[in-house]
């Protein structure tokens, strides 16, 4: 009776699943957006970007330029690399989108990320910011001159807060570059909250801000030594370009918005027209204009050929002291495939022989199960299989392995492994709204 109790269970716990992703599929082929878009900014709160968007997603639910405001989700670490990833592999399906300027080709060009633009399909990039040095109002350097001079005559002791392999840390070398000798001494720092508390805290001697940073923070008791850009901004008048000191650097940020590959053309370009028109509202401008953001828009061919153009220009940057790190799924696929072959027929044996006075080691099952966990966790993060499948995959071998394949459990591990691979797909993607591979 309890037998055919918990058949019809699993029949009718699957069948649920499966009907529920078929209504999910179902809604998912009514007119784009039916649901809040997720956009994710791999900095902490209160950096640039992250209220940048902020500004963009309030003009889109004044304004009503979607059914849905967008969701802000922030993923900062890995120099950006962990949220840029997250989105990467999320589904190409228009409801996740990723928010970064320049660090996606930077942290490309220097290795610091496996990917770059080419993964992604870029919507459009808008709002321009520029760059520029400051020290806290008590460093011994207060001018740019007295800066450079320390950084040359006593390489590597001048301290620079960046964000590793990021625009900022390309500006530092750029600078470096333009007196030969030069060396600052780069400290990852993080976004630009964490660069902030790292000036004022004296535990960086200068860092890299945007002009909107600035203006946010410069009552904290920062100073400013020189801006990057072609010409004097018009919000800080008294900040000198470098190229009128002597040190003709000139760089920015261009604030990206960019979806996973293969993300449908029709998406995009509906994206692409709803920030046009974000840009063009009055709260937009006008909190650019206060910000001293350049309200730029670039998109389509334009947008790819200043991509381009930049990965060129930062591909040439060297960046030194750079981290090789061995290839973990690899390694990791070798050692679980040489474990599998040994342990399934160790397990074997005992079962086949029937030695009932040979007891099983412990640590084998746990070693085993763990093993086993790690693959599971590669074919995910690999993108081998999807999570229903690998899934599946992963409990019916554990479940083979821990009963040692006997006949009369073989039918109630394939049953778990359908509840867990179909049923927490769905509780995960339709209760949790949470993007599944």
């Amino acid at each position: 009776m309890l037998k055919t109790a918990w058949h019809i269970f699993v029949v009718a716990f699957v069948g649920y699943s499966l009907y529920g992703s078929f209504i999910a599929s179902k809604e998912a082929s009514q007119k784009f957006p039916y649901k809040p878009i997720r956009v994710v900014v791999p900095y902490n709160p209160g950096g640039g970007t992250d209220t940048f968007v902020r500004i963009i997603n309030k003009a889109i639910k004044d304004e009503k330029l979607m059914p849905h405001p967008m969701v802000v989700v922030n993923k900062p670490g890995g120099a950006t690399t962990i949220g840029s990833s997250y989105v990467k592999y999320s589904k190409p399906d228009g409801y996740t989108m990723l928010c970064l300027h320049e660090a996606l080709m930077t942290t490309k060009a220097t290795g610091q990320s496996p990917h770059g633009p080419e993964a992604f399909e870029h919507i459009s990039a808008t709002g321009e910011e520029g760059q520029m040095i400051l020290v806290s109002k008590n460093s011994p350097y207060q001018t740019m001159a007295e800066l450079m001079k320390a950084a040359h005559e006593k390489p590597n002791t001048v301290t620079f807060g960046i964000t590793q392999n990021a625009p900022p840390h390309f500006s530092g070398i750029m600078l470096e570059k333009t007196v030969e000798g030069t060396a600052f001494r780069f400290v990852p720092t993080g976004g630009a909250a964490n660069r902030l508390s790292s000036l004022l805290g004296g535990h960086v001697d200068a860092a890299i801000f945007t002009v909107s940073e600035f203006i946010r923070y410069r009552d904290s008791g920062l100073n400013a030594l020189v801006y990057l850009g072609n010409e004097r901004n018009t919000a800080i008048p008294e900040v000198p370009t470098g190229k009128e000191l002597g040190f003709d650097v000139v760089n920015s940020n261009l604030q990206y918005w960019w979806f996973p590959k293969d993300t449908p053309k029709e998406i995009v370009s509906y994206m692409t027209g709803v920030f046009a028109r974000a840009m063009e509202t009055d709260y937009v401008k006008g909190k650019l204009d206060e910000l001293k953001i350049t309200p730029k828009v670039i998109s389509g061919a334009a947008l790819q050929k200043r991509i381009d153009s930049k990965m060129s220009g930062f591909s040439l940057m060297k960046v030194d002291q750079r981290t090789s790190l061995p290839d973990m799924t690899f390694w990791t696929i070798c050692a679980i495939l040489i474990f599998a072959v040994l342990s399934f027929a160790r397990r074997k044996k005992h079962f086949t022989e029937k030695e009932e006075s040979e007891v099983i080691p412990r640590n084998d099952l746990a070693l085993g199960v763990t093993i086993m966990t790690l693959g599971y966790a590669v074919l995910l993060s690999v993108g081998g299989l999807g999570f229903r499948t690998a899934t599946l995959v992963f409990v019916l071998a554990t479940g083979f392995y821990l009963t040692g394949f006997a006949k009369d459990k073989r039918i109630y591990i394939f049953e778990l492994g359908l509840i867990m691979s179909f049923g927490l797909y769905f509780v995960f993607t339709q209760i949790f709204l949470i993007d599944l591979p």
